[in-house]
This record gives structure tokens, C-alpha cells and sequence, in this order.
């Protein structure tokens, strides 16, 4: 005997809003604005995912200009940590008034973008170690 047919499409995978925080605290908001973008892609909000990621570009830069003229003695790294997992929460928060119950969607794997930010961000630490002793 046939099984009956489903009358729902199957919900699309998405990025936990714990992966969004901890890619919006380790790397940059930018790149938590481009898994909640894809988030809001896979539910059918493209405007949405577009202002996302703009969004999330203009948080990143707005307060790197405002990091710029901190003195070079405050504690940088606190600010940066707390930058980052407010930039995370907020795009939780704002991908929330669109896409309802996300704990009823299956969690998407996060290997790709973890893979695609080691690969951006390696060589950038990597280039900024070598300099560091070159300013001294």
C-alpha cells in the first residue's frame, strides 16, 4: 500500500543562531550576515537576506572607524569580543521577525563556511604576524 503524499514541501536546512553568534564573534558580524542571509534565502525573504548582509557590512565598519580612535593602551580584544556577539545577537534577533519556529527546521551543516573563513582569515593573521615584528 502507497504511503500518502505529503501536501507540505519539506523546510530547508539552516545555520543554528548559536553557529551564526559564534562566526559573528570568531570572524567578523560579516560573516554571520552571510549565514543569516542564507538562512533567509532558504525561507523565501530575499529582500530580507539582502538587508541582512548589508547590514551586517555597515555594523562591521561603522564600529571599526569607532575602534580606530580608541587609545592603543584600552583593551581592545573585550571590545572586539563584545562587538562581535552583539553584531551575532542582533542578526538572531532580526532573523526571528521572519522565520518563525526555527527549531523545527533541520540545522545545517557549518563546515563550508567554517573551511571558507579559515581560507579568507588564515592569510590575513598570517600577514599581520609577519608585519607586527616589521613596525617594531
Amino acid at each position: 500500500m502507497p504511503k500518502p503524499a505529503s501536501t507540505s514541501a519539506p523546510l530547508p536546512a539552516l545555520y543554528s543562531q548559536r553557529n551564526i553568534r559564534l562566526f559573528s564573534l570568531v570572524f567578523t558580524a560579516i560573516t554571520g550576515g552571510v549565514l543569516t542571509a542564507q538562512n533567509l534565502r532558504a525561507v523565501g525573504r530575499p529582500g530580507e537576506a539582502q538587508k541582512a548582509l548589508w547590514g551586517s557590512v555597515a555594523y562591521t565598519v561603522v564600529l571599526m572607524g569607532l575602534l580606530y580612535f580608541l587609545p592603543d593602551d584600552s583593551a581592545l580584544g573585550a571590545y572586539a569580543v563584545g562587538i562581535g556577539l552583539a553584531g551575532g545577537y542582533g542578526l538572531n534577533s532580526y532573523a526571528d521577525k521572519f522565520i518563525g519556529n526555527k527549531r523545527a527546521f533541520p540545522a545545517r551543516s557549518v563546515w563550508r563556511p567554517l573551511l571558507v573563513c579559515l581560507l579568507i582569515f588564515a592569510p590575513l593573521i598570517g600577514l599581520l604576524i609577519y608585519a607586527i615584528p616589521a613596525a617594531q
